[in-house]
């Protein structure tokens, strides 16, 4: 136990001298070990809980937690029966969201009945039903995923959304959707809109402008369509 209480007061001293050299263009509060992120430039270390999605303030932007987000929130229930595809549908949608800082930042682990908001996750984030980020690095699992950028693993028990990614998703029935993406994709549907390297598994796969191997019931790329593979090494 003494082990392990020293681990953690180390960690925080860690966590907090990190934060002070971040914090050093930007005057921020720091609170520590348990904080709400309805503050706004405040940096938290240790756990962090939130209860409706910054979005709906404008006293709630940049803040950062560092350690383990906890959003409880009655409200994704709503947004995820009838809310609107958060994800961008062109370039300049794309490069306009990026381009703006996020609401949120989490270095660590974020645990989420929902999550719909401008948020930047580096970790691991659990979700009970869907969740919208702006980047996220790292593993992500829900019911359904909307990133804008992802590179790591994207697990969604239902499908998976994603404008520009690299690593894996995996999905099952309403499938992976990604406009420019590298490396695997399985699911029932895959579909690489715009451009695309690596491997797709499914019942169903297309792909445009895509360099790799296609194994499924029916394959399309922009060379042929074949049942059971199809490849191209092309550019």
């Amino acid at each position: 136990m003494k082990n392990l209480g020293l681990c953690i007061i180390l960690m925080l001293i860690g966590l907090s001298s990190m934060s002070q050299e971040m914090n050093k263009k930007v005057k921020r509060k720091v609170k520590m070990p348990f904080w709400v992120t309805h503050v706004e430039d405040t940096d938290i270390l240790g756990v962090s809980f939130s209860f409706f999605p910054s979005n709906y303030s404008d006293n709630m932007g940049g803040n950062r937690t560092f350690g383990i987000r906890i959003e409880p929130t009655p409200i994704s229930l709503l947004e995820f029966m009838f809310g609107r595809p958060l994800l961008s549908r062109t370039e300049e949608i794309y490069d306009s969201k990026l381009g703006l800082p996020a609401n949120q930042q989490v270095y660590g682990f974020n645990f989420s009945t929902g999550t719909s908001e401008d948020i930047d996750l580096y970790g691991v984030s659990v979700i009970g039903l869907s969740q919208y980020y702006h980047r996220a690095n790292g593993l992500m699992l829900a019911g359904v995923n909307q990133i804008e950028k992802a590179n790591g693993l994207i697990v969604g028990v239902g499908g998976n959304g994603v404008y520009r990614g690299n690593g894996v998703m995996l999905a099952s029935v309403w499938g992976n959707e990604a406009n420019y993406f590298n490396g695997v994709q399985v699911s029932a549907f895959n579909a690489i809109l715009k451009k695309g390297t690596g491997v797709q598994i499914g019942l169903w796969n297309s792909a445009k402008n895509f360099r790799g191997i296609q194994i499924g019931f029916w394959n399309k790329n922009d060379k042929r369509s074949l049942p059971i593979i199809n490849w191209n090494f092309k550019s």
